[in-house]
């Protein structure tokens, strides 16, 4: 647990969770961090043959967990664009 943590903390652009196709990211609340972890959840979607879908983010003042899913390529065609 304490690797995580540490491994977390260094690198903010490391999965907190990795489980199945669902990935979730702890990083400060900077639209530079929110754009490194969906370039991330893209690079390790797109290993799978997958792209990135945001299922949720929540922020207090300073950080946030954003949450992704790798979803087949027709299911992303299918979903409307993020506004």
């Amino acid at each position: 647990m304490l690797m995580l943590i540490a491994t977390t903390a260094s690198c903010e652009t490391q999965p907190t969770v990795e489980q199945g196709n669902y990935l979730t990211f702890n990083h400060t609340f900077t639209d530079r961090a929110a754009g490194e972890v969906r370039k991330k959840a893209a690079a390790i979607c797109a290993e799978r043959g997958q792209a990135e879908m945001k299922i949720s983010s929540a922020c207090s003042l300073t950080r946030c967990v954003t949450n992704f899913q790798c979803v087949s390529l027709p299911a992303a065609a299918e979903r409307p664009a993020e506004r």
